[in-house]
């Protein structure tokens, strides 16, 4: 099971590991300047939406990296597997318009390798 998500990936286990560990804390800083803002507002609200956002813009690079490794790697059996993952992660994040350019690349694909 691992293997297989790895390979989806596209990473070993240390870049899966790496990227996740930085994620991770990431999320944990975000959390400690909401706490931190709650008990006083000195510590900055505004840096936890930062650090929020970050690991927002990071998740949906990885997911279109994901994507097109999947795409170049012949993970997808057919066209529709491959949009049907495409619509899971678009509605994911909710920007169907900034993930439209892979439905391009879909299209563009040879499935018959």
């Amino acid at each position: 099971m691992m293997k297989n998500h790895l390979l989806r990936h596209g990473l070993s286990f240390g870049e899966h590991f790496r990227n996740n560990w930085s994620l991770t804390i990431k999320a944990l800083k975000s959390a400690l300047y909401i706490f931190g803002h709650g008990i006083t507002p000195r510590i900055s609200g505004l840096r936890a939406s930062e650090l929020h956002n970050e690991i927002w813009v990071e998740g949906r690079k990885a997911s279109v990296c994901d994507l097109t490794h999947r795409l170049k790697n012949g993970l997808y059996a057919d066209k529709e597997e491959a949009l049907a993952d495409h619509r899971a992660y678009a509605a994911l994040y909710d920007e169907e318009p900034l993930m439209t350019a892979f439905v391009e690349q879909i299209e563009k694909h040879d499935f018959r390798n």
